[in-house]
């Protein structure tokens, strides 16, 4: 291979560091250094479908290509970050975490995995289900709206025993609310 052709490849894939991460559109961007200090500046970064993650800056490496051979024409494969990354994976894992240690693992076998520091929110407006054999809570359960069984509601049964008597006796007391 010629010198001109080798160089035309070196140009047209090379490893690149990133900074100014941007992610507030349809497209992620980064500045993107080229070479030792010349930086191409709004350079997309290609996201999977499904899955989307705005990487740590520090330590952030990616792959960059030059479409159609244009150095003008830079866009950047997925980024990684070694520093962060989360490891530790067994055959068959799949993995999605963060900087701070949080992470969701879906094993063989159909597992489920998530750990995290902070609180996990769920929003819906059409409902949550859980079909399983059982569903174990560590801690306590709370609700702001009602609360039922098969049987009937919490405050059916609250009502069913602030009515219910002793032969010769008063009401309970006190009465449920």
């Amino acid at each position: 291979m010629d010198e001109d052709t080798a160089h035309a490849l070196r140009s047209m894939i090379r490893r690149v560091n990133l900074k100014n991460i941007k992610d507030d559109g349809e497209k992620q961007t980064a500045s993107v250094e080229v070479a030792d200090g010349v930086w191409r500046h709004d350079v997309e970064i290609e996201q999977p479908y499904g899955f989307a993650s705005s990487v740590p800056e520090d330590g952030a490496i990616g792959i960059a290509f030059a479409v159609g051979g244009d150095e003008g024409n830079l866009t950047v494969l997925p980024v990684g970050n070694p520093s962060k990354r989360m490891g530790g994976l067994k055959p068959n894992e799949v993995g999605v975490y963060n900087a701070d240690g949080d992470k969701m693992v879906l094993q063989p076998g159909g597992n489920l995995d998530i750990r995290t520091g902070a609180r996990v929110t769920i929003a819906t407006d059409a409902g949550v289900f859980i079909t399983a054999q059982v569903l174990s809570v560590d801690g306590d359960i709370a609700a702001t709206g009602d609360i039922s069984d098969k049987n009937g509601s919490m405050q059916e049964m609250r009502d069913t025993y602030n009515q219910h008597g002793h032969p010769g006796g008063a009401p309970p007391d006190p009465l449920q609310e």
